[in-house]
C-alpha cells in the first residue's frame, strides 16, 4: 500500500504542477506578483512579512494563490474550500494522533510538524500520501497493532479538540473574514500568511499540553477511551459537516435553483465545484481564481484518496492480525457509503476509530502510565 501512496505523491508533479504550468495559472500568478497587485482586486500585494527574503517570497506566492479562494468573487471555489478545510482538519487530526502513539515514540511518525509544513507548501496531495506511506513502512502500529503500542497519552486526547479550535479553526476563520468590509485587505493578507504554519501551531500546543497537563490526568483506561472516542467524534464531525454543507449547497442549485440568484447558479453547480478537470483536456484559465480551483480540485482528490487508502490499510491489517479475516464486500460497501455521506476523510476517521476499538478490545494491554519518552515537535 505504501508504494501506492508514494505514487500518489509523485502524481502531483503532473496533474497539479505541470497542469498549472500549461493551463495558464503559473503565468497569471507570476504576472500578479510582478505587478505588485492582488489578482482579483486593485490592491497592493504585501511582499514583506518576516524580513527574510526567501520566506517572504513564498508567503507572497501563497497569498497570491489563496486570496482568490477567500475573497468571494468565485463562489464555487469558496464552496470547494469549505469541504476541503474539514477534510484537511480531520486528516491532520489522524496524523497527530498517530504521532503520539506509544509505539511511534522516536520514530519518523512522531514528528508531524515537518510533514505538515510540507503539505502546506508543496500541497496537501503531496504531503499526506507521503506521510501516510512513510508511516506504513516504518511504524509498528501499522503492522502489529496492540493496545500497548497504539495507546495515546490522556492529556493529549483531552486537550486536542480545543487545540484544534485555537490552532486551526480560529486562524481559518480569521483569513475568511470579508475585506475590506470587516477587515482591511492588508490584514487579510497577513491572516493568510499567519494561517499557513497551522500544523506547527497544533503540534507545538499539543507538546506543551502533554508536558504541562499530564500530572493532572490519571492514566485511567475508561477515561482514556472516552477521551479517544471524543477526539474521533470531533474529527468525524469536522469532516462530515463540511462535506455535507458543500454538497447540499451545490446540489441545491440543480434541485431548487429558485433559492439562488442567477449569477450563482453556474459557479455553484456540482460539475463546476467538484468535477476534476483532466490535464490533457486543453483547459486554459482566464484568471487566477479559476486556475486555483482546478489546482485545489486535484489537491483534494489525491490527498483525500491518500488518507482513505492509509486508513483502509490500517483497518485491514488489524483485522487480519487479530481476527484472521477481512470481509472485503462489506468493507468496500462501508467505505462507499461513508465517502458519500461523510466524505473520504470522514470515512478514514471511522475506519481508524474502528481499528482502535478492535485492538483495545482484543488485546487489552497494560494500563500502566504512558511513559513521557515523547518527542518535541
Amino acid at each position: 500500500m505504501r508504494y501506492i501512496l508514494f505514487s500518489l505523491s509523485a502524481l502531483v508533479f503532473y496533474v497539479i504542477f505541470y497542469f498549472a504550468s500549461i493551463n495558464g495559472l503559473d503565468a497569471l500568478a507570476r504576472k500578479s506578483i510582478e505587478s505588485g497587485k492582488l489578482p482579483t482586486i486593485d490592491a497592493p500585494l504585501r511582499t514583506v512579512y518576516t524580513g527574510i527574503d526567501a520566506v517572504d517570497h513564498v508567503l507572497a506566492l501563497l497569498t497570491t494563490f489563496f486570496y482568490p479562494a477567500l475573497d468571494g468573487n468565485n463562489p464555487g471555489l469558496l464552496l470547494h474550500g469549505v469541504g476541503f478545510s474539514g477534510t484537511f482538519g480531520a486528516t491532520w487530526t489522524l496524523i497527530v494522533l498517530e504521532s503520539w502513539r506509544k509505539g511511534n515514540a522516536g520514530r519518523l511518525a512522531a514528528y508531524p510538524t515537518i510533514f505538515g509544513l510540507i503539505a502546506q507548501v508543496f500541497t496537501f496531495a503531496f504531503g499526506i500520501p507521503l506521510t501516510c506511506g512513510l508511516q506504513l513502512g516504518s511504524s509498528i502500529t501499522a503492522c502489529r497493532p496492540h493496545a500497548d503500542n497504539i495507546r495515546i497519552p490522556r492529556a493529549v486526547l483531552a486537550t486536542l479538540p480545543l487545540i484544534y479550535v485555537v490552532g486551526y479553526m480560529m486562524p481559518t476563520v480569521a483569513m475568511t473574514l470579508p475585506a475590506p468590509s470587516v477587515i482591511s485587505v492588508d490584514f487579510k493578507q497577513i491572516a493568510i500568511a499567519i494561517w499557513h504554519p497551522w500544523p506547527a501551531y497544533v503540534s507545538s500546543m499539543t507538546t506543551v499540553a502533554y508536558f504541562t497537563m499530564s500530572p493532572f490526568f490519571s492514566n485511567n483506561y475508561r477515561a482514556s477511551m472516552s477521551s479517544l472516542r471524543w477526539v474521533y467524534a470531533f474529527a468525524f464531525a469536522n469532516a462530515s459537516l463540511s462535506h455535507i454543507v458543500s454538497w447540499v449547497i451545490s446540489l441545491a442549485t440543480v434541485m431548487v435553483p429558485v433559492l439562488f440568484e442567477d449569477r450563482f447558479l453556474d459557479s455553484l453547480h456540482p460539475a463546476n465545484v467538484f468535477l476534476v478537470p483532466l490535464p490533457w483536456s486543453g483547459l486554459t484559465v482566464d484568471n487566477v481564481g479559476d486556475g486555483v480551483h482546478a489546482f485545489l480540485q486535484w489537491d483534494y482528490a489525491i490527498g483525500s484518496a491518500g488518507v482513505l487508502i492509509w486508513a483502509t490499510s490500517l483497518y485491514t491489517v488489524a483485522h487480519r492480525h487479530l481476527l484472521n479475516t477481512v470481509s472485503w464486500p462489506s468493507l468496500l460497501a462501508k467505505i462507499a457509503l461513508l465517502t458519500v455521506f461523510a466524505g473520504p476523510a470522514g470515512a478514514a476517521v471511522e475506519l481508524i476509530w474502528e481499528r482502535d476499538e478492535l485492538v483495545f478490545t482484543k488485546t487489552g494491554g497494560s494500563k500502566e502510565q504512558v511513559s513521557k519518552t515523547k518527542k518535541s515537535t
